[in-house]
């Protein structure tokens, strides 16, 4: 579309001089106002703080004041790591993770960890989880991330104090999980497919799968899990994706995708893109994220919270790695404006995932400056 000008009053008599002749005056272009910038380490720090207020003195993180929901406080402290000072804060979690491991769980499974009520400092089991898959993948990328900082602290962390056992029976929640096809079951007791799951077990195991040669040497173990891994891969990319449409069935089994809805069907689409099961620079990523923003052009304003009223800090991370930097500082300053300036700050339902996201997106935009 041609772009229209406008001439503001103030020009119109430099302008009728020039028309009529009169003079050689010239007129001096005014700069284009730069757009504001997000301010992306003071939104890392500021989050970062107020994550704290959300950690319990025995490493629990809140995902709200009565609960504990172990797959959303992992999405929260790979995205805490984006402030170095709070490892230790993330390895508390980590401790109270590994301390609630089941062996077995209601299932039979174990290495899971169940949520967990809160009354006042008091925790208690409420004996089952949303999924089994997912919170052990995104542990296991928590890990890695953690490893990743290439603190040497926290590398004896994870070397020893919590040692590669754990891990691997942790790990070995998700192949017990795992179809003929290739995809991973959500739990015994809930045999669904699920695309976003199934995405986060994919980069769980690739995570934990360099983890093992790094930490351990163990080429077995990272031979395994990275075989798994392919298989999770094969299994979206053959039995989740539409070849017709371009876009991915939510769950093995689910009617087409409708883009008009946002959850799952719209913003379950990027998950491939977010958790590298596609490369951002692929012609596939880039058909998916075209069709989401043709369905949702106005995503980076929150305008699916007409639907929706999580902020869904993944889609901002997503735009990050597709380098699509204007929708991401358009997002990134409609949460500042929504959550960080909101007065009380950090409303429900900004939870700890959403802090994690946010700051890796944050993180992630101060390294492109």
């Amino acid at each position: 579309m041609m772009k229209r000008i406008f001439v503001v009053p103030a020009m119109l008599a430099v302008l009728n001089l020039c028309a009529c002749g009169g003079g050689s005056a010239k007129v001096t272009p005014t700069p284009p106002v730069q757009p504001t910038l997000p301010t992306y380490t003071q939104n890392v720090t500021t989050t970062s703080d107020w994550m704290e207020t959300q950690q319990l003195s025995d490493g629990a993180i809140k995902y709200s004041a009565t609960e504990i929901e172990p797959y959303f406080a992992n999405l929260g402290a790979t995205g805490w790591l984006s402030d170095p000072t709070k490892i230790p804060q993330v390895e508390a979690w980590m401790q109270w993770y590994v301390n609630h491991l089941n062996s077995p769980d209601y299932n039979g499974l174990n290495g899971t960890v169940y949520d967990y009520s809160l009354n006042g400092t008091t925790e208690t089991s409420s004996v089952t989880y949303d999924s089994a898959d997912s919170y052990a993948a995104t542990f296991l990328s928590l890990a890695e991330a953690l490893w990743n900082t290439g603190d040497s602290g926290a590398h004896t962390f994870i070397q020893t104090t919590i040692g590669e056992s754990k891990f691997l029976v942790i790990a070995s929640v998700i192949p017990q999980l795992q179809q003929p096809n290739g995809l991973v079951f959500s739990r015994p007791d809930y045999q669904i497919e699920y695309l976003m799951d199934n995405t986060e077990d994919y980069r769980g195991l690739t995570d934990f799968a360099n983890l093992a040669t790094q930490a351990w040497n163990d080429t077995a173990s990272t031979a395994s899990y990275t075989a798994s891994a392919a298989k999770i891969q094969s299994g979206i990319q053959n039995v989740l994706f539409i070849p017709s449409s371009g876009l991915y069935y939510t769950s093995f089994g689910a009617p087409a995708p409708n883009l008009s809805t946002w959850y799952p069907d719209a913003v379950a689409q990027i998950f491939p893109i977010a958790n590298g099961v596609i490369a951002p620079t692929s012609t596939q990523a880039t058909a998916v994220y075209t069709a989401f923003n043709d369905a949702w052009p106005k995503w980076p304003e929150l305008s699916f919270s007409s639907q929706d009223a999580s902020p869904w800090c993944e889609a901002g991370y997503a735009a990050y790695l597709m380098g699509d930097t204007t929708s991401t500082n358009s997002y990134l300053i409609s949460i500042q404006n929504a959550y960080l300036n909101a007065n009380p700050s950090f409303p429900w339902p900004f939870i700890d995932s959403e802090a994690g996201w946010f700051m890796r997106t944050n993180a992630g935009m101060e390294t492109l400056k």
